[in-house]
């Protein structure tokens, strides 16, 4: 969404035509949603897997100026996406959406919450609906965190949607205390979310030692409800 989407901002915002344009690869159902709503016909794009060999008379590279561990995130990069997919039709269906989600990485093969099911069933007293992100398209991902008034989820891909929240949001963030990643709480300065944090408890299992970025996750659950008093969300 943001080392490739919003580049494409870039390029929009020139005089320059642009005959093709080159991605590493197109195949996934969130790659193909992005390019329909940039307007990118499939006549205009060359995967570098399938031509990894190819000469241009001229080759533009749009590049970002604010990098964080890897993931390019600037104030235009949020509101270009905004514009992008919170399109009418998804504003009409905020209202019919749950005001309190927890967004569970249960489908993931690493940084998953080990104790989700008691989390999960804490947060349901308090008026939470539990969401995998996975099977949705992005215009429905974007509705559902444009109606959040609170967004609880651990570190991962699926909070780069809180750059759908509306301001005032607020994002309580889980870490493993073997990972902390500063970039949503970037991008919640940029939105104007009100962002908070809670370290989970140690705990050895055989994602520990594949990534540094991998571990599960343990919930304390005397923890988050004090974070969540903290964050007056009870």
């Amino acid at each position: 969404m943001f080392d490739v989407v919003a580049r494409i901002d870039l390029l929009r915002r020139t005089d320059i035509k642009i005959d093709k344009f080159i991605f590493s690869s197109c195949e996934k159902k969130i790659q193909k949603e992005s390019l329909e709503a940039l307007g990118i016909s499939q006549d205009k794009i060359i995967e570098s897997r399938l031509y990894p060999h190819i000469k241009a008379k001229q080759l533009i590279v749009p590049s970002c100026s604010a990098k964080q561990r890897g993931i390019w995130v600037n104030k235009w990069s949020c509101e270009f996406l905004r514009n992008l997919f919170l399109k009418p039709q998804n504003i009409n269906e905020v209202s019919h959406r749950p005001k309190r989600i927890y967004l569970s990485r249960k489908l993931a093969s690493w940084r998953r919450v080990l104790n989700e099911e008691e989390v999960v069933n804490l947060l349901e007293k308090f008026g939470f609906v539990s969401l995998t992100l996975e099977s949705m398209s992005i215009a429905e991902q974007a509705s559902y965190m444009a109606a959040a008034k609170v967004v609880i989820a651990p570190h991962g891909a699926g909070l780069t949607n809180i750059v759908f929240c509306s301001p005032g949001t607020k994002v309580i963030e889980i870490f493993s205390p073997k990972y902390v990643n500063s970039l949503y709480w970037r991008i919640s300065n940029f939105c104007s979310l009100s962002h908070y944090y809670l370290l989970g408890d140690f705990c050895d299992n055989d994602n520990l030692e594949k990534q540094l970025w991998a571990p599960d996750i343990i919930v304390n659950l005397k923890q988050l409800l004090k974070i969540m008093e903290l964050a007056k969300v009870i």
